[in-house]
């Protein structure tokens, strides 16, 4: 009896913690280490936070772009059993098309930081003629990643700097370091915001715009551009 409860218990655990894929989702068989900070149809944005000698369980991922705010030593275990060790620096961004199941081990001495952005449909690769903003403000902008299917940007702005006009896609974001921000439109519409940290959204218009920091800090932001979701309109 005791062993038919928890094969039961362990089936409702899977039947909660699997979407309609399938898939081990982090969030639902980790949820101290996976925090969910944006969700929509498209994408799922996730900050991961591993300490020293921690494990999350078996899992598994949507095709996903990984931000490395602060790396480490770590464990991957694959399902039947074998394990790998390897360091994964900080700054970095990464990209990972496959679904493959796996789980992992923070096996140095310090906290790791990682925030993923889950893409949860897959649409055709569309290409658009923008105004980038990487080449018409690379003090800005700086460019970790660019393949078939995103393009990751590291977006820094300093006190009282601004970018230049530019154009963006279909764009995932997230706050590392919040601030007061003045958007200006094209037309030349202004409205200030304020950005908390971890703040992480979504858009999929393309928007024509520039950006400059009103704080008296810096702010710093992650952008993945998506090359195969569906632009709006």
């Amino acid at each position: 009896m005791r062993k038919l409860i928890i094969s039961l218990l362990y089936f409702v655990f899977l039947s909660c913690a699997t979407d309609s894929d399938g898939l081990l989702l982090p969030d639902k068989v980790s949820p101290d280490i996976y925090k969910v900070l944006f969700q929509n149809e498209s994408v799922k944005v996730l900050e991961v936070t591993f300490e020293p000698g921690e494990s999350d369980n078996m899992h598994d991922h949507y095709p996903m772009t990984a931000y490395v705010q602060t790396g480490g030593k770590i464990e991957i275990t694959l399902p039947e059993g074998t394990s790998s060790e390897r360091t994964i620096p900080s700054g970095i961004a990464i990209h990972n098309s496959s679904k493959d199941r796996h789980q992992i081990k923070n096996v140095g001495d310090t906290q790791i930081k990682i925030y993923l952005v889950e893409r949860l449909v897959t649409h055709e690769p569309y290409r658009l003629d923008l105004e980038l903003p990487e080449l018409v403000s690379p003090d800005v902008y700086k460019v970790l990643l660019d393949n078939e299917e995103v393009k990751v940007l590291e977006v820094v702005f300093e006190p009282g700097e601004g970018d230049l006009m530019h154009e963006h896609g279909v764009i995932t974001y997230f706050a590392l370091n919040g601030g007061n921000m003045k958007n200006t439109l094209f037309d030349g519409t202004e409205n200030e915001m304020k950005i908390p940290d971890n703040f992480a959204g979504h858009g999929n218009k393309v928007v024509k715009h520039k950006m400059q920091n009103i704080d008296d800090s810096s702010v710093k932001l992650i952008l993945v551009e998506h090359k195969n979701l569906k632009l709006e309109g």
